[in-house]
């Protein structure tokens, strides 16, 4: 796509006015960078279909398909941010030159669903977006200037897992895959995922079920200089594809939240707004994940509980920061003796090293 002129500020700001100021404008980290900067941090291919007669779609088909998520018993406003009061987001991160955003709102998503489907916002939990793009992204054609699809890196991240960050720590541009060795002990895995493009109700539904889901959008030059309120496009010629990671959506305010990749000086901290049926957010690509399996060591943990019942190799325990985890079912005679192991544990307040294996502790030391 040719690169366009900026957008001038002054401009925008005049063209937001007479729209009623329906969001608010100024100085982000995007705009203080070249258009062809800003450019390079999209990363969705753009569909060949007309864009503003995409976006127009997709706001006339909103006012049906909110009708039915309400109807389908989705609540009327949801926000990973502030549930109950808790917060399971993970922090804003910043993907740099190099267009990669759907490998962070892949792993954003991931973050989300892990945390809010265990219960636990204080999981210490950071994928590894460099795995996910330069390794399995790059392996499918992927790079910094052609960018990627949800729906291949979800597919990557059920089949192959991606490792954490402190295994392959990020940095923007193209480069080989140079993972740690031991990936495949310490990883995160989709247990199931779904495409669900175009439906509304079941968006809102694996939010409010999930805590996240992957999306696409198509970026105006306006969206670059967006700080608060609900954004609608206003002005500026159309930048390119970008994915973002759906944490909420609020039906008073007609819009979705969603937590952006281009660091916490863009935007709401690093969060935005956007009105429903714009920029063929609904419509352009959007993935649900349904939950995330874990394996990896988990280190000083108390024991806090332990369950089982007449059934052989049915033993349970609740580990300190992860919740119940069931002990290898490789054998009666394995299960047992880590259940007087860690029963030892508790009953003294000893701290315990656990190795979960996709939900399943298989090994154990008392420490």
């Amino acid at each position: 796509m040719a690169t366009h002129s900026s957008l001038d500020l002054g401009a925008l700001r005049t063209a937001l006015q007479e729209a009623g100021q329906p969001w608010q404008s100024g100085h982000t980290s995007m705009t203080a960078l070249s258009e062809e900067e800003r450019l390079v941090r999209l990363g969705v291919p753009l569909p060949e279909e007309d864009f503003q007669q995409l976006a127009l779609q997709g706001r006339a088909a909103h006012a049906v398909d909110s009708a039915v998520a309400r109807a389908a018993g989705a609540p009327a406003s949801f926000d990973l941010r502030n549930v109950n009061g808790v917060n399971y987001t993970t922090a804003i991160r910043d993907q740099g030159g190099c267009g990669s955003c759907v490998a962070f709102g892949t792993v954003a998503t991931m973050e989300g669903v892990t945390r809010f489907t265990r219960g636990n916002a204080a999981l210490p939990i950071d994928y590894s977006e460099a795995q996910l793009f330069y390794c399995w992204g790059k392996a499918a054609g992927a790079t910094c200037s052609s960018g990627w699809w949800p729906d291949q890196a979800l597919a990557a991240c059920q089949s192959n897992g991606i490792t954490f960050e402190d295994y392959y720590p990020y940095t923007a541009g193209d480069q080989n895959c140079a993972v740690n060795a031991d990936w495949p002990n310490k990883l995160a895995k989709v247990t199931a995922w779904q495409n669900i493009t175009g439906n509304v109700a079941a968006m809102k539904q694996y939010i409010s079920t999930y805590g996240a889901i992957d999306a696409c959008f198509t970026v105006y030059q306006d969206f670059f200089s967006y700080t608060s309120g609900v954004y609608r496009h206003v002005t500026g010629d159309v930048a390119g594809g970008h994915c973002v990671s759906i944490i909420g959506y609020d039906d008073v305010q007609s819009c979705w939240i969603a937590k952006n990749s281009w660091g916490p000086t863009w935007g709401d901290g690093g969060f935005v707004r956007i009105g429903y049926g714009e920029c063929a957010i609904e419509t352009y690509q959007v993935c649900g994940v349904q939950g995330v399996d874990l394996k990896l060591w988990l280190s000083n943990q108390q024991i806090q509980g332990l369950w089982s019942n007449e059934y052989d190799a049915n033993v349970w325990a609740y580990v300190s920061t992860w919740g119940w985890r069931k002990l290898s079912p490789s054998s009666p005679n394995t299960a047992e003796a880590m259940l007087v192991e860690l029963a030892a544990a508790k009953a003294a307040a000893r701290p315990v090293n656990l190795y979960d294996d996709l939900g399943t502790i298989e090994q154990v030391y008392v420490l």
